[in-house]
């Protein structure tokens, strides 16, 4: 799917435009674009290659197939290249989803390419049509709210974090069982896979908070900081929840040892317990009367011996405090 508004500075009016349109409005120079390519659409980025001098290398990675790029901004000269990522944790998934957008940013243009739906570009889209003077302002003051509506959406993923988090803490002092151990993996796993595009993220937007780069406006940057700060404390979130991960794990292993430790510790009990029986039964047997003693129900008396020992091994294992 194509979208492609044109800000006509003259009238004060955002035009929705035909993608075959984009090279006349770029002629007459009638004000900014933005281009929105979505699903099977972006193979059509190569058309507007010559039209807005698009770098070779930067077609390349916004057209690859695995579209697992890390965040990033790159500087051609006339225009900027950034990826930017989008997440969400839906009810059931293992993982976090994350989404690429690709950017290419002009004095006078915005064009955005993602293969999957993402709600921070359908926002900016309602937008332009409800607010032209976002498109008006210029292709930076766009590309500030897709990157402030991304930021937003981390913070849900940071509640489930926490949420799945504090429902682990109650299973590991409730359960040993092996569902808490996959449970802990799968949650680390999420995080993982979360922290590896927020930290070149952050890195990201905080270039584009500096004035090295002329595509972005003085009067944006002042945003992209705040946007920055935000990203930031996600960030800072993340941190101390892998730390929280890790210390329920180890908490987690401690207390599974030290249950192992109690059974094993009970099994000793009973073998030292046992062990003097053994001997005593093992030497004699119990179904045989030693004549030449000459005991009347020798039976009874060895029964009696083996539960004194047993007692007596008892009392020491408990003076102990083995048990």
């Amino acid at each position: 799917m194509i979208h492609v508004f044109g800000a006509d500075s003259a009238a004060g009016t955002v035009l929705k435009l035909e993608l075959s349109g984009v090279a006349d409005w770029v002629g007459q120079r009638r004000g900014p674009l933005w281009i929105d390519l979505e699903g099977e659409d972006v193979k059509r980025l190569p058309e507007l290659g010559g039209t807005f001098h698009l770098h070779p290398l930067a077609l390349e990675d916004a057209l690859g197939e695995d579209m697992c790029s890390h965040p990033r901004v790159d500087d051609f000269g006339e225009n900027l290249f950034i990826v930017l990522h989008s997440a969400r944790w839906d009810e059931g998934a293992p993982t976090p989803t994350l989404r690429e957008i690709n950017i290419f940013l002009g004095q006078d243009y915005l064009i955005t390419s993602h293969v999957e739906p993402m709600r921070a570009v359908t926002g900016c889209r309602e937008l332009c049509d409800r607010r032209p003077d976002l498109l008006l302002h210029g292709p930076s003051f766009v590309l500030h709210r897709l990157a402030d509506i991304m930021v937003d959406n981390f913070y849900p993923v940071i509640e489930r974090i926490d949420e799945q988090i504090d429902d682990v803490e109650e299973q590991v002092f409730k359960s040993n069982d092996k569902a808490v151990l996959n449970h802990i993996f799968a949650l680390k796993r999420g995080l993982l896979s979360f922290r590896r595009i927020v930290g070149p993220e952050r890195d990201t937007l905080l270039a584009l908070t500096r004035d090295e780069f002329g595509m972005i406006v003085p009067a944006v940057r002042p945003y992209m900081r705040d946007v920055y700060d935000r990203l930031a404390r996600v960030s800072d979130l993340l941190e101390s929840y892998r730390d929280e991960i890790a210390t329920l794990l180890e908490i987690y292993l401690s207390i599974v040892s030290n249950r192992l430790n109690e059974v094993m510790k009970t099994l000793t009990v009973f073998a030292t317990v046992l062990m003097p029986l053994t001997l005593i039964t093992g030497i004699y047997g119990m179904n045989i009367k030693l004549r030449e003693y000459d005991l009347p129900h020798a039976e009874l008396y060895f029964w009696g011996l083996m539960i004194v020992v047993g007692v007596a091994a008892w009392i020491y294992i408990k003076r102990r405090r083995w048990l």
